[in-house]
């Protein structure tokens, strides 16, 4: 918790980024990965950023479990499977682990599941089989598929792929789908990341709830009109958020605007860890305001406690189910909340030792 407020981390996926996981005909787009970690902190924080042998590593959930819990006052957390992205040979976060991680901390986390396959039917088949294994809360998406080192994009009003997937995840009760826009993470077609394809699917598909994960990073204008028509989309701020330290004026720009023409009920904090520690972002926001300059310049209001309570977990608990008056008094007893009692860890305190 910040000052009593409830904190959820929207967005948490181990990456496994070992050798072993590695495309040797990706090597550029893995370098690119780390960089985009190192440059998730300003110099103040550059302790957060992990050495390359500590990142490149398939970083482990207890790991991960410390730096958000302890380390840092996220009280509960969202945990996203992913598939291969293009630069692995295998998926970057398997649905098993992060299932056993769920099932040791139930008070904590929720759980998306992912597919990674083109053949719909088989899409269908994995996610089915998740869901009935690991009892998923919902499904994370990511707008391309790649075999043969090729990455085949796909839209979510495509009506041979996405229409007959999201049709089997309302009828089997997955009414939460995140998928990866905005931010273009090669070797994916850029295209795939584009967000025209949202309209159809959020109109036609009432009942689901979709977060556009990195929203905001490109594509702010189109962004908030599709907010403001459809009441069924959540913008879920991973990358966004460490422009808090990073970019500063392109946060209060990003962030402004949503708060000022949508209003702040559907957006919900990510950290997107490993590839950001929660601390300094949520250490950063914990009182933060717009600069007076920035609200001159685009126009925006300025943000409220209020604002601030419903981004850093009010907004997630109602999306994702957790009942804080029953699991607060729980996980105010366990390991991760006596360490943070105790005096926050260091930052990767598990990865350092």
């Amino acid at each position: 918790m910040i000052d009593g407020q409830v904190v959820v981390d929207a967005v948490v996926h181990p990456w496994n980024m070992s050798p072993q996981n590695q495309n040797p005909a990706a090597m550029p787009q893995v370098e690119a990965v780390y960089a985009a970690h190192r440059l998730s902190y300003d110099e103040p924080n550059a302790h957060y950023a992990l050495k390359p042998d500590e990142f490149f590593r398939d970083i482990g959930f207890d790991e991960i479990g410390m730096a958000e819990f302890a380390e840092s006052p996220v009280d509960f957390a969202v945990v996203h499977a992913l598939p291969n992205l293009g630069f692995g040979l295998g998926p970057i976060t398997v649905p098993e682990k992060c299932a056993v991680f769920r099932d040791e901390h139930p008070d904590r986390v929720k759980i998306y599941g992912t597919v990674g396959t083109p053949i719909v039917a088989s899409a269908i088949d994995e996610i089915k089989r998740q869901a009935d294994r690991f009892a998923i809360d919902g499904v994370k998406l990511y707008p391309a598929f790649f075999y043969d080192n090729i990455g085949q994009g796909w839209r979510l009003d495509g009506e041979d792929w996405a229409t007959p997937f999201l049709e089997y995840c309302r009828q089997a009760g997955l009414h939460r789908i995140a998928i990866h826009k905005a931010l273009w993470l090669e070797p994916a077609p850029k295209e795939a990341f584009e967000i025209d394809d949202l309209a159809s699917p959020l109109k036609r598909f009432p009942d689901i709830t979709f977060e556009m994960v990195h929203g905001g990073t490109a594509f702010l204008d189109q962004s908030i009109e599709l907010m403001k028509r459809h009441p069924n989309l959540f913008m879920t701020m991973e990358t966004t958020f460490s422009y808090i330290l990073v970019k500063p004026r392109v946060f209060a720009k990003i962030l402004g605007r949503l708060v000022t023409e949508v209003g702040s009920d559907r957006l919900l904090f990510a950290s997107g860890n490993n590839l950001a520690h929660p601390a300094p972002l949520l250490e950063a926001f914990r009182n933060y305001e717009f600069p007076d300059e920035y609200c001159d310049e685009f126009g925006l209001r300025q943000l409220t406690e209020k604002d601030r309570a419903n981004i850093l977990g009010l907004n997630a608990l109602k999306l994702y189910g957790f009942d804080a008056q029953r699991q607060l008094p729980r996980i105010a007893r366990d390991t991760f909340a006596k360490a943070r009692t105790a005096g926050p860890p260091p930052p990767w305190s598990v990865v350092r030792g």
